[in-house]
């Protein structure tokens, strides 16, 4: 199942569109805003990690902290088009299950945007868990974000895509072709891969809209997702904010979640607390 899960993600994340359509200039989310915002005072000058880059969204945003800045992605095609926006900075091509190159205890923030880390199967996510906390320093942050197996999303079936009509010929014609094109490529893919879907008690990967069912995305709640931090050595009081960049309490309808995982730690875990008191988040 992983090996399908992987062909399956790998393809469409090597698309020459898909790598075009991350590589343009994308803003950060209101959940990114204030995540990032929050760990900055502790992450200042500290190595960070930003795994699965892509096309380089987050790396302005990430070097504004620190230019101790290390992208890794496990599509050569996104380390590229990284290379080429950003020749500044250093990116590698690197799988976020094996982080062979990186020392223990030798980032300060690590951070998997995107639901990235939802692209990948059961047992391979739960080691990336292990490897991200063993690179990260003593009290040392995770930042990323996770679908939310509890949001409508998750149980929302077939989507069409999208259409807008237009009343001249020649652009209703071509807006046509282009949804008879699309229809039938997430038709073809839906076909194709639904069968290699996962519905398990605490987790399920399923056939997800995103790149017109190209995709095979994991999806899960926020009590076992900081359940899943805690066994991974991380400690149990994970914060999460949903798509508005507000704290979550118990739980969310959004379809995702961003949070902020410390590896223990008491002498940075202090300074992380008084950062906290000091940039408190509205909620």
């Amino acid at each position: 199942m992983s090996e399908a899960i992987d062909r399956i993600n790998l393809r469409t994340m090597r698309d020459p569109a898909v790598v075009a359509h991350y590589a343009r200039p994308w803003g950060l989310s209101p959940a990114e805003e204030a995540t990032f915002a929050r760990v900055a005072p502790l992450a200042r000058g500290r190595r960070i990690l930003d795994i699965g880059v892509g096309g380089g969204r987050t790396v302005e945003a990430l070097r504004a902290i620190s230019e101790d800045y290390l992208g890794i992605d496990y599509s050569a095609d996104m380390v590229e088009a990284c290379r080429r926006r950003f020749p500044e900075a250093r990116f590698e091509f690197a799988d976020a299950r094996a982080l062979d190159g990186i020392a223990d205890g030798s980032v300060g923030l690590a951070v998997f945007a995107c639901n990235g880390i939802g692209m990948v199967s059961h047992a391979d996510r739960l080691r990336i868990l292990r490897e991200v906390r063993r690179v990260l320093e003593p009290g040392g942050l995770f930042v990323f974000s996770t679908h939310n197996r509890n949001s409508p999303e998750f149980a929302r079936g077939f989507r069409l895509p999208s259409f807008e009509w237009s009343w001249h010929p020649l652009r209703a014609a071509v807006r046509s072709l282009r949804f008879c094109g699309e229809l039938a490529l997430r038709w073809r893919n839906r076909r194709h891969f639904r069968p290699f879907e996962v519905h398990a008690p605490d987790y399920a990967i399923i056939n997800d809209q995103c790149h017109h069912y190209g995709t095979m995305l994991y999806y899960v709640t926020l009590e076992q997702q900081q359940r899943q931090l805690a066994d991974a050595g991380f400690d149990p009081d994970a914060e999460a904010f949903d798509l508005a960049g507000l704290p979550i309490r118990d739980d969310s309808p959004h379809d995702s979640i961003t949070l902020i995982a410390r590896k223990p730690g008491a002498a940075h875990a202090t300074a992380f607390a008084d950062a906290a008191r000091a940039h408190p988040v509205a909620g």
